[in-house]
C-alpha cells in the first residue's frame, strides 16, 4: 500500500481516550531509583555484539542489563556507528551561540557537527544529520528547505538554530518549522512566547508513561499517548493552537524520533529507546531535591550507536501518521473544531499562521523576492516529492502568499500576542522551566 493512502486510513480515525497517567512524585521518584540501584547492582556495562559494515560477528553478546537505564540492550551495532566520533568532543553552548527547539540538531552543534554558533546552511545540516543520526537525505531536505524558506536566509540558505539575528527568524520563529503540539515544549501561545526550552511538565508526562510500557521504554505506543494527552491540552487551552499541513508534520513525526533516533541502536532489531538513551540527547537531568526535570545542554550518552539504516521521509511520514496521530485527530488548519476555542478569530488565525508557514522570513515587500523563494524550494523539492508515494502536487507553493491584511494579530507578520517576550531568545541552560500546565499564558516560569 502506499503511503498516500495509509494517511488517508489514518487521517478519519477517531481520537483514542487516554485516561491520567501523571503519577504522583513519589511513585517516579521511586521508579527511578529502582532503576538507579539496578544498574549499579551491574559490575560493568554489557558489552554489545559488534559486527563490521558487512555483517560478520566479531565478537559476542555479554550479560545484558535489562530495563530503564540499560545502555545498548541486545542491539546488534556497527562499531562505526559509536557516536560520538573521535574529535567531535562535547562542549555547552556559550551565551552567544544561537540554540532553540529541536534538541537533535542542537546536539549536533554542541559535539562540533555542526557549527558551534548555531549558524547552519543546508549543507552541513544534511551531512550532520545523516552522519549523527542516520536520517535519509530525503527527509533532512525537506526539513531543511522549510527551516530556510520560513526561518532563514535564502541567499546564502542558511538559518539560526533558536533566536536569529537580532531576534528575528531562526528555528524559534513560531508557526513555520516550529510547531505546537511538541514532545518536550510547550504551545508558543501558553509558553508566553517561550516554545524552545525544555518543558519539565512535558518531561514528566513522558516518562510516567515510559514507566508503565512492559519493556520501561520510548515505543512508539509510550509516544503516542505522550502525543494524545498532550494534544488534548492543547485543544482544551490554546485558543491559537496552530497545526497547519507542514508544521502538523514537524510536531508529529518529532514523537517518532525517540524510538527511530534517539533509540540506543535500530529500533526494532534489538536497540533500546529508554531513559539513559534518550534524556541525555533532549537534555533532561532529573533534580531530586524539587522532583522536576532540569534543562541542561543536548549530549549523547556513554555507549551510545547510532541507528544502522537510514530513516528517511516516507518511513517517518508512515509511522508517524499510522502510529501516532490516529490517536487524538487534530484537524489541519482548524485544530479548534470540537472545542470551546473554536470563533471567527480563530479561524482567521488559522488562516494567517497558514499563509505564514510558507512566507519568507525576508521579503522587502516584491513580488519577486517571494517568487524567487517559492521558486527555490520548488526546484531543491520536486525531484523529492513529484510523483513519489508522497503524492505531493508540483504546486503546492505560490508565489501569491502575503495575505492581504498580514500586520493583523494572527497575521504573517504578527504572531497572536503573548503577555511578554522575556523568553523569546536563545536557550538558558541549567534551569527549570514549566513546572506546571500553562492553561494560560505562563510567563517567566523558568527558575534554578
Amino acid at each position: 500500500m502506499k503511503f498516500s493512502q495509509w494517511t488517508l486510513l489514518a487521517l478519519p480515525a477517531m481520537a483514542t481516550a487516554f485516561p491520567g497517567m501523571a503519577g504522583s512524585r513519589s511513585q517516579m521518584e521511586a521508579y527511578l531509583r529502582a532503576e538507579i540501584e539496578r544498574e549499579q547492582l551491574q559490575k560493568r556495562e554489557a558489552e554489545p555484539q559488534i559486527l563490521n559494515p558487512v555483517g560478520t560477528l566479531l565478537g559476542a553478546l555479554g550479560n545484558t542489563i535489562s530495563g530503564l537505564l540499560n545502555s545498548v540492550g541486545q542491539a546488534i551495532v556497527v562499531k562505526s556507528n559509536l557516536r560520538p566520533e573521535p574529535n567531535f568532543e562535547f562542549r555547552a553552548p556559550g551565551s552567544g551561540d544561537s540554540r532553540g527547539p529541536c534538541p537533535a540538531l542542537n546536539l549536533l552543534a554542541n559535539h562540533g557537527y555542526l557549527p558551534r554558533n548555531g549558524y547552519v546552511n543546508q549543507g552541513q545540516v544534511i551531512e550532520a544529520t545523516a552522519r549523527g543520526f542516520n536520517m535519509g537525505t530525503d527527509l533532512s531536505t525537506i526539513l531543511t528547505v522549510f527551516a530556510i524558506l520560513s526561518s532563514g536566509d535564502i541567499d546564502g540558505l542558511s538559518f539560526y538554530l533558536g533566536s536569529g539575528k537580532n531576534g528575528i527568524g531562526g528555528l524559534n520563529r513560531h508557526s513555520t518549522v516550529e510547531a505546537d503540539i511538541s514532545p518536550n515544549r510547550e504551545d508558543y501561545y501558553n509558553g508566553c512566547g517561550d516554545n524552545h526550552h525544555l518543558s519539565s511538565r512535558l518531561v514528566k508526562q513522558m516518562v510516567n508513561f515510559a514507566k508503565d510500557d512492559p519493556k520501561k521504554e520510548f515505543s512508539f505506543d509510550v509516544m503516542a499517548k505522550h502525543y494524545a494527552k498532550h494534544a488534548d491540552f492543547s485543544k482544551a487551552n490554546n485558543p491559537f493552537l496552530y497545526y497547519f499541513p507542514f508544521p502538523q508534520i514537524v510536531s508529529v513525526v518529532a514523537f517518532n524520533f525517540y524510538p527511530a533516533f534517539f533509540s540506543n541502536g535500530t529500533y526494532g532489531a534489538g536497540g533500546v529507546a529508554n531513559y539513559k538513551s534518550i534524556m541525555s540527547i533532549i537534555g533532561a537531568e532529573y533534580d531530586q531535591s524539587s522532583g522536576e526535570f532540569k534543562y541542561v545542554p543536548e549530549r549523547w550518552p556513554e555507549n551510545w550507536y547510532r541507528r544502522a539504516t537510514p530513516y528517511g521521509a516516507v518511513q517517518g511520514l508512515t509511522e508517524g501518521f499510522t502510529l501516532i496521530y490516529p490517536r487524538n485527530i487534530v484537524v489541519p488548519g482548524v485544530p479548534q473544531i470540537g472545542t470551546p476555542n473554536l470563533s471567527v478569530q480563530t479561524v482567521l488565525c488559522d488562516i494567517y499562521q497558514g499563509i505564514n508557514s510558507v512566507t519568507p522570513l525576508i521579503l522587502g515587500g516584491a513580488l519577486e523576492q517571494t517568487s524567487k523563494a517559492a521558486a527555490w524550494a520548488l526546484s531543491v523539492l520536486d525531484p523529492i516529492l513529484s510523483k513519489t508515494a508522497l503524492g505531493c502536487p508540483d504546486s503546492v507553493l505560490s508565489p501569491n502568499l502575503l495575505f492581504p491584511q498580514s500586520t493583523r494579530e494572527g497575521g504573517p507578520q504578527t504572531p497572536p500576542r503573548v503577555p511578554s517576550d522575556a523568553n523569546t531568545g536563545n536557550n538558558v541552560y541549567n534551569k527549570i522551566y514549566f513546572r506546571n500546565d500553562p492553561r494560560s499564558p505562563q510567563c517567566n516560569p523558568s527558575s534554578n
